[in-house]
């Protein structure tokens, strides 16, 4: 059970932003800011009295200073840990968005992994839980999208087919038309011959 901060605490009475710039300060800059001229609060008594009276903030004492600072501590683990309900929260979020299922599997992998990495393995495995669900969402999906392109390819290749058979079929229609125009326009065959031959061209035989 973690204790509660006493009202008089030094530091509290200061603007949230003005704790966050003094715990900043107490952190090494970098190369940048180290040629800027960054003031870098390491010593107690060679750094920070001298900087809060500059500052014009009444100095803690010793004690006060490094409680302060273990405050700030914990207030910067609570921010970079994603929370259990947090985390159930962003699921929920995103099922609600109907974000694209591959997009989701990634969003999800991603958070699983920050929050792994701070520490916080509850919400790293419900996170991790949302990702595979929404990967094995995301292959379903690729298959009936498979399925569906293969589908309308058969389905394409049904139709030229039957309209392949359809000119074909109209075609010889066609010219057995004409060959049978052809026979009983003949004026050197008998009727027989006729239909002899119009027997053959319409049967084979």
């Amino acid at each position: 059970m973690s204790k509660k901060t006493r009202s008089d605490a030094w530091g509290e009475d200061l603007p949230e932003e003005t704790r966050w710039e003094l715990y900043a300060l107490t952190k090494p800059p970098t190369d940048a800011e180290r040629e800027e001229g960054r003031v870098h609060l390491r010593s107690f008594r060679g750094d920070v009295l001298p900087y809060l009276k500059r500052a014009g903030l009444a100095a803690p004492g010793c004690t006060g200073w490094y409680r302060f600072l273990g405050r700030m501590r914990e207030a910067e683990a609570a921010k970079a840990i994603i929370s259990v309900e947090t985390s159930k929260r962003i699921a929920q979020g995103i099922v609600r968005a109907d974000v694209d299922a591959r997009l989701a599997a990634d969003m999800m992998t991603a958070l699983s992994v920050d929050a792994a990495s701070k520490g916080n393995d509850e919400a790293a495995k419900i996170l991790a839980d949302s990702a595979a669900k929404y990967h094995a969402a995301a292959l379903g999906a690729k298959r009936l999208r498979l399925d569906a392109e293969r589908q309308r390819t058969a389905e394409a290749k049904l139709r030229l087919d039957r309209e392949k058979f359809e000119f074909s079929a109209a075609k010889a229609a066609m010219e057995k038309a004409a060959e049978i125009k052809g026979i009983a326009a003949d004026g050197g065959l008998s009727a027989d011959e006729k239909i002899a031959r119009v027997r053959a061209a319409l049967f084979g035989v």
